[in-house]
């Protein structure tokens, strides 16, 4: 093997060389196009997930703040759905209601549990993150009637949501009527 020999390709009649084939520069840019590639669709996966932002329609399993827990909440006592009611409670939680009387967890079940809320919108929405708490105010104006609820007018709400472990649960609700 002579050294003209050396790094030529032999293809077809003629000789080339293996560089003018496939040269250095062109596995170079193969790899870290494809290397581009790969990292432009890791990117846009990433933007697309943290960017969808919260759900239009919350859930209990993928609401993400104490507020969508709160509206789920109402929606629950609305229908009537004292499992996840229940379940989103504190063990310790504790509620004034309308008419200034505290209730304990079972107190406060009972009281939305006679209640007949056909409609329940938030209004005026401010919520204060502390710690592993949040503090959830807002104006509720319902159509619906119950024990909790001194009268058909609008109420103020002032709520604390805790997170504990992995979820959010219903520490305190206060609810005063605006007059």
């Amino acid at each position: 093997m002579t050294p003209s020999s050396l790094g030529t390709v032999k293809k077809g009649n003629s000789r080339q060389s293996i560089f003018s084939v496939l040269s250095v520069t062109s596995v170079v840019r193969i790899f870290f196009m494809r290397e581009a590639i790969v990292m432009v669709m890791v990117t846009l996966t990433l933007f697309a997930v943290g960017c969808a932002g919260a759900p239009k329609h919350p859930t209990w399993s993928n609401a993400t703040s104490a507020e969508h827990m709160e509206r789920l909440m109402w929606q629950a006592v609305r229908e009537k759905d004292w499992s996840n009611f229940e379940r989103h409670l504190s063990p310790t939680f504790i509620g004034v209601n309308a008419d200034g009387k505290a209730l304990d967890r079972e107190g406060w079940l009972a009281c939305w549990k006679g209640a007949q809320i056909e409609e329940a919108t938030l209004d005026e929405v401010s919520v204060q993150p502390e710690g592993v708490d949040t503090k959830l105010t807002y104006q509720l104006r319902f159509r619906g009637q119950g024990p909790c609820l001194a009268s058909p007018g609008p109420v103020r709400v002032v709520s604390v949501w805790q997170q504990i472990k992995a979820r959010l649960v219903l520490t305190t609700t206060a609810i005063t009527p605006i007059r």
